[in-house]
């Protein structure tokens, strides 16, 4: 009878990828918990002093358009559904009952310049800025696109983490009543 060898009950290699997928349940169970700083924006006073740039440096920041309502995508051209949602956004900002609402794009891209080479030559209606610094605790999630509607009285009044479609009935309806709001009696 040959020599056969031992078998082992499991292999080496094997023990790597058991902890690999305990550590990865584990982050996904923590993840789904409240952390401080990351808490739901809606309801809360948006921070309109963000230190933000216009794509020729000027200064810039949401207070800008303080007493309008504001759409505010954050977003990346490196993020694939931040550029996959973009043309709805250019769609929603075009519409004609949401004149009153000011819609911003801040891209998180390191890179200025290549903000700029990405919307050059793009008829967008929104104003494209980029984060000069970190998000305010308010504008902080989990992931980009990361969408907040806020109120004339600067209050978010609607959060979106994740990538969507967005010249619908229901959120230009959602619009047009923050624009209402602010119209002046």
């Amino acid at each position: 009878m040959p020599d056969t060898p031992a078998r082992r009950p499991f292999s080496p290699g094997l023990i790597p990828a058991a902890l690999g997928l305990i550590f990865l349940g584990a982050f996904l169970l923590l993840r789904n918990e409240a952390k401080p700083g990351r808490a739901a924006a809606e309801g809360r006073r948006a921070d309109l002093g963000w230190a933000l740039a216009g794509l020729d440096g000027k200064p810039a920041t949401l207070g800008d358009h303080k007493g309008k309502p504001i759409f505010l995508n954050v977003w990346a051209t490196w993020c694939p559904p931040c550029v996959a949602e973009l043309p709805s956004i250019a769609r929603l900002a075009a519409n004609p009952r949401l004149k009153g609402v000011a819609f911003v794009c801040v891209s998180v891209d390191e890179d200025p310049a290549a903000i700029a080479r990405f919307v050059a030559g793009k008829d967008l209606p929104m104003t494209i800025l980029h984060a000069r610094g970190p998000s305010p605790e308010v504008f902080s999630t989990e992931g980009i696109p990361a969408t907040f509607f806020i109120d004339a009285g600067g209050v978010v009044r609607r959060q979106v983490v994740g990538g969507m479609d967005w010249d619908t009935p229901e959120v230009v309806d959602q619009l047009a009543a923050l624009g209402a709001s602010a119209a002046p009696r």
